[in-house]
């Protein structure tokens, strides 16, 4: 008997299997989108529990600080709330976490207002409401209302909480703290999700219809077997078989086999890229949590005295500054990669934003006894997004400060062209080997005497810097020679002469 089928036959089979395959594809669809969800849905709670502790060590702040003001100078709580500091505090936790923060009195007024938020403390009011439901509910949460700056266009997620300050005369003073946060993370997030859904749903309806096909098709020549068995192979994740195109002699084959050897060899990439992310993110998170837990353990069981427990939180402190530091630039990256970060361009002098950064490392600085030369330069202003800016200075002076030699100099250059407003930042040590410096800037790069001085970094540093200057059209150069010096020069252009003109 033949083995070919009858027309109507085969006109019936491929009906047969092409609703089957229409109910295979709603299946997986269904079940990639419940998935979807699942992990929409958890990566939303992660983001607002991260905001809600961000807020939650703010107003911690606040209070240990106010109280120690209040005790120590016998001033009222409000004179505190006046105070720099307070203000320091809100900057810079806005500046690290990409949130806007707000801090209001008992009746509502606004005291204070993070830099970055766009309005001023005369302009905030909590209402009575957003009160009621602090003082009942613990905390205060929408994702619809409670946006501050009313010329922002874009959604916020606002959350708020409420804490006290003693008097000097003993009684309690209740105080506000409110943050507004744009949710983009988690719409990145949520097109990611739909992106790699997408690709699964795809790939897996690829390898069922294969199968269909060969199944109705049994009688077709060798060739499409081969692509069958090969595709069902790398619906499996086994990529150890290659398709070549050459093999197939119809030119609509030969361009799906192309096309399933790019999907291969992408999804490769992905997943070395993947893994080796995953592997520095699990190093770089482990050593500040060993360190936070064993301070904070030797704190709580009493072995750690009472005279040395100032100096241990502080160090807690350094260590989640640091954790804080590497997810925002996780997700600066992401911002990066998805091309949805904000720009914002001004005019502002430069040398406060190196002066504040110097500050930040000041400690670390003195224990090994570094000298830094140039801050006291002529002022030089650059034109781009303040926030930005001051993360390049940042990343830059903390590679300066891990690789200075224990004794040596880090030396600030500032100065200004017709052309260009210059930044530089030299210090003294090591060096970097010439083989070493076009690799510098690659992502998770980092050479192998850096992998033994930095055990604390991820290799996204100048990564980041690099994305941030290719927005700012500006550049960035590095010389070195080794046992003596690296440096590191920005050039930043010139503010545009119609914009000038404007302001």
């Amino acid at each position: 008997m033949s083995d070919k089928l009858h027309p109507v036959t085969r006109k019936y089979s491929v009906f047969v299997f092409v609703r089957m395959l229409v109910l295979q594809l709603l299946a997986m669809s269904l079940i990639a989108v419940s998935v979807g969800l699942i992990a929409i849905n958890q990566y939303r709670e992660d983001f607002h529990a991260r905001i809600e502790a961000s807020c939650t060590m703010v107003a911690e702040g606040i209070v240990n600080y106010g109280n120690k003001a209040v005790q120590e100078d016998s001033i009222s709580s409000a004179e505190v709330m006046k105070d720099d500091s307070i203000q320091f505090m809100l900057d810079l936790e806005g500046e690290q976490t990409d949130i806007n923060l707000f801090l209001f009195d008992a009746q509502g007024q606004g005291l204070a207002c993070s830099g970055r938020s766009g309005v001023s403390s005369e302009e905030v009011q909590l209402t009575a409401s957003m009160m009621y439901i602090v003082d009942t509910q613990g905390t205060y949460t929408s994702e619809v209302s409670g946006k501050f700056n009313q010329n922002d266009r874009k959604p916020v997620l606002c959350r708020g909480t409420s804490f006290r300050i003693t008097e000097p005369d003993g009684t309690e003073t209740k105080y506000f703290l409110f943050s507004n946060t744009h949710p983009d993370e988690i719409e990145a997030f949520i097109r990611k999700v739909l992106i790699v859904s997408f690709i699964a749903v795809g790939a897996m309806l690829l390898a069922y219809a294969a199968f269909i096909y060969r199944y109705v098709a049994k009688n077709r020549v060798q060739p499409d077997e081969l692509l069958a068995r090969v595709t069902r192979m790398y619906a499996q994740g086994d990529f150890s078989e290659k398709l070549e195109p050459e093999k197939f002699d119809s030119p609509r084959y030969q361009e799906i086999v192309r096309s399933l050897n790019q999907i291969v060899s992408n999804l490769k990439a992905t997943g070395e890229q993947q893994a080796q992310f995953v592997s520095n993110v699990s190093h770089e998170l482990r050593t500040p949590m060993t360190i936070i837990s064993g301070y904070v353990d030797g704190i709580l069981d009493g072995t750690v005295p009472k005279n040395k427990r100032t100096e241990y939180l502080y160090i807690v402190s350094q260590e989640m500054q640091r954790l804080k530091i590497l997810v925002s630039s996780m997700l600066n990256l992401t911002k990066f990669d998805n091309g949805t970060i904000q720009i914002k361009h001004e005019l502002f002098p430069i040398n406060d934003l190196i002066f504040r950064t110097m500050l930040m490392f000041g400690n670390r600085l003195e224990k090994r006894n570094i000298t830094v030369e140039g801050l006291d330069s002529d002022t030089v202003r650059v034109y781009g997004d303040r926030d930005l800016i001051g993360q390049v200075i940042y990343n830059l002076t903390e590679n300066a400060v891990k690789f200075v030699d224990t004794g040596g100099t880090i030396t600030i250059r500032l100065e200004e062209t017709k052309e260009a407003s210059i930044f530089a930042i030299r210090n003294t040590g090591p060096g970097i080997p010439k083989d070493e410096l076009p690799k510098i800037f690659g992502r998770f790069y980092k050479s192998d005497f850096s992998r033994s001085q930095d055990k604390t970094g991820l290799g996204l540093g100048l990564d980041i810097i690099r994305k941030i200057l290719k927005l700012h059209d500006a550049q960035i150069g590095v010389s070195s020679e080794e046992n003596v010096f690296t440096e590191f020069v920005v050039s930043f252009p010139k503010k545009p002469q119609a914009e000038n003109d404007e302001s």
